[in-house]
């Protein structure tokens, strides 16, 4: 009997630990779980993170491309608004006169008019992020496709005005100017140690006045200035678009990364 009894309590106490040893094991597996899931979260949360870094890194190189961008249309535009103005006071004169022979400066006129600016597309940063796959770093997708358009844009204003001066402005009025005028400097200060090389030669300029008397002569100009007016005004409006697009872009990227007008020195 106390052999029974003596069994029994072993074979209790052998089920106990048998119990614990589960329990045991059961919370050690708990634990490992949860060190890999938090180890798992804090790999997502650095990942997070650099991938925050990168986009507010992208972003802000974004706006700085598109400040160059309207720094470099506003000096064309600035030309463009020149040339407009030194095209209009030739058909002012010519008008007046009835012959281009009384326009002031003209040779050096037509030298300023000759002058061409393809449409700057400065997009380093945008082209990089499509390129590399990159572009889901930006995780507003209304701001994305906002990038995404104004890149487009600037691309086909690019692609415009490049083809414009290829088939229009060479062929039909940079090849008119050159006919009616000299190589002469517009600008009254330009240095040139060789100053013989930029004089006017007499025999040409009588050349060139028979020449501009001559209806066809005439004709073929007016033309060019009219056509370059046009297509001059016609780059401003595109320019000032452009401007406009550029800068709610910017203020869209701003208010994304949390940055106010005194953080920042871009508005105009």
């Amino acid at each position: 009997m106390i052999h029974l009894f003596r069994k029994i309590r072993q074979e209790h106490i052998t089920k106990n630990r048998l119990r614990k040893y589960l329990m045991y094991a059961f919370g050690e597996i708990i634990l490992v779980m949860v060190g890999i899931l938090l180890a798992l979260q804090f790999n997502n949360w650095n990942q997070e993170k650099e991938n925050t870094k990168k986009e507010n890194w992208y972003l802000i190189n974004i706006v700085e491309d598109i400040e160059y961008q309207k720094s470099s249309i506003k000096y064309i535009k600035n030309n463009c608004l020149k040339s407009i103005e030194i095209g209009q006071s030739i058909m002012k004169a010519y008008k007046t006169n009835k012959t281009f022979l009384e326009v002031d400066s003209l040779d050096k006129k037509l030298n300023f008019l000759m002058r061409s600016f393809t449409f700057p597309n400065i997009n380093n940063t945008y082209s990089e992020l499509v390129s590399s796959g990159k572009f889901d770093l930006i995780q507003e997708k209304e701001l994305s496709l906002n990038i995404i358009d104004y890149f487009i844009y600037i691309e086909e204003n690019h692609t415009n005005t490049k083809t414009a001066i290829i088939n229009v402005f060479y062929p039909e009025i940079y090849h008119v100017y050159n006919q009616f005028s000299q190589a002469v400097p517009y600008e009254k200060n330009m240095n040139t140690t060789n100053q013989y090389i930029l004089e006017e030669d007499s025999d040409i300029t009588k050349y060139i006045n028979n020449l501009l008397e001559k209806p066809a002569s005439k004709l073929l100009l007016m033309n060019a200035i009219r056509t370059q007016i046009s297509i001059l005004m016609n780059n401003v409006a595109v320019i000032d678009e452009t401007l406009e697009l550029s800068k709610e872009l910017i203020q869209l990227i701003d208010n994304y990364l949390g940055l106010t007008s005194e953080m920042v020195n871009h508005y105009d």
